[in-house]
């Protein structure tokens, strides 16, 4: 009997841990790509951390002026952790040595997934990686000296490089700000002036 009994209770929660094990796994794939560039052009590599999906390729060779993408896909929510670098082939140029860190966060919105990228070197923040390769004994590209990296390595030129207008933003909230002090003002003064003239007629009444 309780042979029988123990059977009847597998049989009931096997489908329950089948239908787990499916919404587990029910995901589409979501596609993220970060985009890149190569100054004098060349070879860029991907490369992720651990337990990270293997790009469509893990490496990509440019012409100058040309860009790329690097294409991941995504099966579950999480962070994903990825360095993206140049590599230097037998040219006799200076390769840039810059190492971009991407972090790609991917969320679960009612059950599909959406993913968002954030490339970063040192606290600067990119839609584009760039690297700059230059002529050896040629001129350097013009940069911002608090952008370049812990490695010593040639910052990409800003002026071609995106980043995320956060400046901007600041901007329109400050507008925003003035916005709002005047009109409090202007609903203090016209305040200030109906009880005014309530008082004045309040005053005219008693005398």
């Amino acid at each position: 009997m309780k042979k029988i009994l123990t059977f009847c209770i597998l049989i009931l929660l096997v489908p329950g841990l089948f239908g787990f094990t499916a919404h587990a796994y029910a995901y589409q794939p979501v596609k993220a790509e970060i985009e890149v560039e190569v100054i004098l052009g060349g070879t860029v590599a991907i490369i992720p951390n651990v337990n990270c999906p293997i790009p469509e390729k893990t490496a990509l060779t440019l012409q100058d002026g040309e860009i790329g993408r690097f294409d991941i896909d995504f099966v579950e929510p999480g962070v994903f952790d990825y360095t993206v670098k140049t590599v230097p082939d037998d040219r006799d140029i200076e390769f840039d040595d810059t190492v971009y860190n991407i972090k790609f966060y991917v969320t679960d919105n009612d059950g599909r997934l959406e993913a968002t990228v954030i490339a970063s070197k040192g606290e600067e923040k990119y839609n584009r990686l760039i690297f700059v390769n230059t002529e050896k004994g040629g001129d350097e590209p013009t940069t911002n000296p608090t952008d370049s990296s812990d490695n010593g390595g040639s910052p990409p030129d800003k002026n071609r490089n995106p980043k995320t207008n956060d400046d901007t933003r600041m901007e329109i909230y400050f507008l925003f700000a003035i916005i709002a002090s005047a009109g409090l003002l202007a609903l203090s003064i016209v305040y200030l002036i109906d009880t005014q003239k309530m008082i004045n007629k309040k005053n005219k009444e008693e005398n």
